[in-house]
């Protein structure tokens, strides 16, 4: 099994004081840098819109501008994957199986589905909660390893380490879960004002991208990710992981 087959899950805690997150706005890319105050909660400090120079090393576009933003060596950025590089699915075990045998299983049905080697997968996945049926229902993310080493690679030539990896989907869910005013903030304030509330339930009245049914707030999400908005919000999602 590789070392990091649960791909979005940070590759250290610690406490941080601002923490960045890296997500595609088309061609460009899009990061928000968030800070953390003890008053205040955590709120934007800093956004950037990086567009590619023409004259990168990597297939990505956002080397130059974030070795342009880099505010010290080595600091660490979440990186968001688009919605084509990532494969979603349901798997059902007998529920006598022992949790502690699903990433196993999980991981032989995520490279089959993709067509690839058991090690040449990463993924993450989540249980819905345990009923009186006989099957346990899985849902499971994943991609091709190659692209999540190409990103660590890519970030690591612009100066930064990666933090964790994450589908934009989820991002997005666990930003408008803490964002104070809900998807209504969306519409009323700008990025560069938005605030987090860190105490809020993220699985209040919000699934997490890996199962569940609220289908008003997936659409409402939807289209606040089809708008100008949607690249910073799924920008602050990442970051914002820091510190949940």
């Amino acid at each position: 099994m590789p070392s990091w087959s649960r791909f979005w899950q940070q590759l250290a805690s610690r406490r941080v004081r601002r923490a960045w997150g890296l997500a595609s706005d088309g061609q460009d890319w899009a990061l928000m840098g968030l800070s953390f105050h003890k008053v205040m909660g955590v709120r934007v400090q800093a956004m950037e819109k990086i567009t590619p120079t023409g004259l990168e090393h990597t297939d990505f576009g956002f080397g130059d501008g974030l070795m342009r933003v880099g505010v010290r060596a080595r600091q660490r950025v979440s990186v968001a994957l688009a919605a084509d590089k990532v494969m979603a699915g349901v798997l059902e075990l007998p529920a006598e199986l022992p949790s502690d045998h699903w990433v196993s299983e999980v991981q032989l049905e995520v490279a089959q589905v993709m067509g690839l080697a058991p090690d040449e997968v990463n993924f993450d996945f989540k249980a819905e909660p345990q009923g009186e049926g006989l099957l346990t229902r899985l849902h499971w993310v994943g991609c091709d390893q190659v692209h999540i080493l190409a990103l660590r690679d890519a970030v690591r030539t612009a100066g930064w380490q990666i933090g964790s990896v994450e589908p934009a989907w989820s991002a997005a869910h666990r930003a408008v879960s803490h964002l104070k005013g809900g998807l209504d903030s969306l519409l009323t304030q700008a990025p560069q004002d938005w605030q987090f509330d860190l105490t809020l339930d993220e699985d209040l009245g919000q699934r997490q991208g890996l199962g569940g049914a609220h289908a008003a707030s997936d659409l409402l999400l939807t289209q606040a990710l089809q708008s100008a908005a949607g690249p910073r919000l799924v920008a602050s999602g990442l970051a914002l992981k820091a510190w949940l």
